[in-house]
């Protein structure tokens, strides 16, 4: 069929393992001119090319990293094992605080600081810096301070195995019981750096005594809603004798306070520098304030007083002392109290002195009370089984009983009782009734007892009531306790004889006459002061001591340092001679003021003998 289209003839292909190699070989080729032709066609030349391995710069990188930890270590070795010049060690350098760790408060303490360098190498720009405890008050120091705050101290050089010492004194004040701390700085530059080192160091301290003693006196026992008077009394030494004190009182809720003999401001009693509340003892301040409590279910309540030195300056209080009176509270309103030529508390007293007493019998309760029975219990010292209280010169309106016992060889007990056959008032007390009892009981002097052999020296009192309530039940009660301190019975009398009554020139013979016979005494001091135109002498010898006379100030003084029982009588001579007498003049010699310390007790005497008056 001539028109019959013919079908193209399919060549059949047989792929070998060769075409395909030489087929991948001719895309390679393709592949490779066309990344490496230039422009003008041509081809690199591959055999010139040369290759480099890459794991040759891992190699290198681990060589390079092997060697600088190689260098550090030698470097290392090399500064722990071979000499170097510039190194230091900050332990080489001593700095020690030294002193003592507890003090008085208000003393004068000395602390030393000692720095050292043990190394080889000087310490160059070497400053010491002090950080005070708080309440120091810096006096004085070996070296000079660089500031105005006197803590700074400028060494300079500090030569190796050189040792210095600075010497710093001043007062330290503080809480008793308040630990406080020194701590030192010392900075420095070592010759071989170039920065500046400091060593530290510390000494913990604490007050651990005050010079300062305060004691709170008072009933132990008080009904509720009774008023009553309580003491404080404050003692101190003479280095707080010019500081201001502050008494803070911390009473119960329940404790109403009506009256105190210094004025509370903001509750604190304020005491002065140089400024007492009372003179018979010096350096001694007493505070009496009157208070009750009112209604509580506590069966017991305290009173407490706080003693604490106020520091204007450092705008700072440190607590000295403290003392605290433990109260019972009695809900019955029965009360019996005693009280002693007017005192509730312990008190001191000397032989030949009067003893006052008034017991107060009051029923504050809403029911009636019968059958009131007062006892009062004194133990007293004794000698020979005899009292030193003159029983036989007692003054008691009511005629109490007495009844007397030898409880020791040095003490005899007394009991007084008295009931409704000696006090008609006793037999019933109605309420808000009152009821007293009163009588005096006399001391021995040293002409009715020895008291050079009597060896104890303390009176102690206690009273009970005992009473029938309205349930018909038998209640007692005790009231409060007095000691009484017995004082050694120093006395003193002054003797003016004029032995000539010329209008121009007038003299008077004067003689000092002191006695003791109870307990040796310390430091005994007579002091007065000499007016007008006069001319004083005194006699060849003095009985004890050493007399002094300033014709400056005409004050005159016998100082004693120990007055023995045995002497119990000093008399001391002297005149005054009026060279011209001045009419407007009324007073020779003024109040004689004398004073000294039993040395038993540990009590203050004081005495004030009369003036010598040209009146006469």
């Amino acid at each position: 069929m001539p028109n019959e289209i013919k079908k193209p003839r399919r060549v059949r292909r047989v792929i070998t393992n060769e075409s395909v190699e030489n087929f991948d070989n001719q895309k390679m080729d393709r592949q490779l001119k066309d990344i490496y032709e230039d422009g003008s066609g041509r081809l690199p030349n591959m055999r010139e090319i040369k290759r480099n391995s890459g794991g040759s710069f891992i190699a290198g990188m681990f060589k390079f990293f092997f060697t600088v930890a190689l260098l550090a270590a030698m470097a290392w070795a090399g500064f722990l094992f071979l000499p170097n010049n510039n190194s230091f060690d900050n332990s080489q350098v001593d700095l020690k605080i030294e002193g003592p760790q507890n003090f008085i408060v208000g003393a004068t303490t000395t602390y030393n600081i000692r720095f050292k360098n043990n190394q080889g190498v000087n310490l160059n720009k070497v400053t010491l810096t002090l950080n005070y405890p708080v309440g120091f008050s810096y006096l004085q120091s070996s070296l000079e301070p660089k500031n105005i705050g006197k803590n700074e101290w400028a060494i300079g050089t500090l030569k190796p195995h050189e040792e210095k010492t600075l010497q710093i004194t001043g007062h330290s004040f503080g809480s008793v019981g308040t630990a406080i701390s020194w701590r030192a700085l010392l900075n420095f530059t070592p010759e071989n750096f170039n920065s500046e080192m400091q060593k530290v160091a510390t000494l913990d301290i604490t007050p651990d005594q005050a010079p300062v003693s305060v004691a709170i006196a008072g009933l132990d026992k008080i009904a509720i809603g009774t008023p009553s008077n309580y003491t404080i009394t404050i003692k101190s030494q003479d280095n707080l004798a010019n500081k201001n004190l502050t008494v803070t009182p911390i009473f119960p809720p329940n404790f109403v306070l009506a009256s105190s003999s210094l004025p509370l401001e903001k509750n604190v009693w304020n005491i002065k520098a140089a400024t007492s509340t009372t003179s018979t003892i010096a350096n001694q301040y007493t505070i009496a304030f009157k208070g009750q409590f009112n209604d509580s279910t506590a069966d017991a309540s305290d009173l407490k007083v706080r003693v604490s030195l106020a520091d204007q300056e450092a705008n700072a209080s440190y607590l000295l002392a403290e003392s605290t009176l433990k109260t019972e509270l009695i809900k019955n309103a029965v009360i019996i109290n005693t009280a002693i030529n007017g005192s509730l508390t312990d008190f001191a007293e000397k032989p030949g002195d009067i003893l006052n007493f008034t017991v107060a019998v009051k029923n504050a309760g809403k029911d009636d009370i019968s059958k009131a029975k007062v006892q009062l219990t004194i133990d007293s010292p004794s000698f020979k089984k005899q009292s030193v209280l003159g029983w036989t010169d007692i003054a008691d309106k009511h005629d109490g009983d007495i009844n007397g016992s030898q409880i020791s060889d040095s003490v005899r007990r007394a009991s007084l009782m008295w009931d409704n056959t000696k006090d008609k008032d006793l037999a019933l007390i109605k309420s808000g009734g009152q009821t007293n009892l009163e009588f005096q009981l006399p001391i021995k002097n040293s002409d009715q007892a020895p008291w050079s052999s009597v060896e104890n020296y303390q009176i102690s009192v206690v009273t009970t009531l005992t009473y029938t309530d309205k349930t018909g039940a038998t209640q007692t009660i005790t009231g409060n306790g007095i000691t009484i301190t017995l004082n050694s019975d120093l006395s003193f009398k002054q003797k003016n004889e004029i032995s000539s009554d010329n209008k121009e020139h007038e003299k008077h013979d004067i003689t000092w006459i002191i006695g003791n016979t109870f307990h040796v005494l310390k430091n005994v001091t007579v002091n007065a002061d000499l007016f007008g135109d006069i001319t004083f002498s005194s006699a060849s010898t003095t009985p004890a001591g050493t007399l002094s006379f300033d014709p400056a100030s005409k004050h005159l003084s016998w100082n004693i340092p120990e007055l023995t029982e045995n002497n119990d009588v000093l008399a001391l001579p002297f005149a005054v001679t009026i060279n011209k007498k001045n009419p407007t003049q009324n007073i020779l010699i003024s109040k004689v003021h004398i004073q000294a310390e039993d040395s038993v007790t540990g009590k203050q005497l004081e005495l004030t003998g009369d003036e010598v008056s040209l009146n006469n």
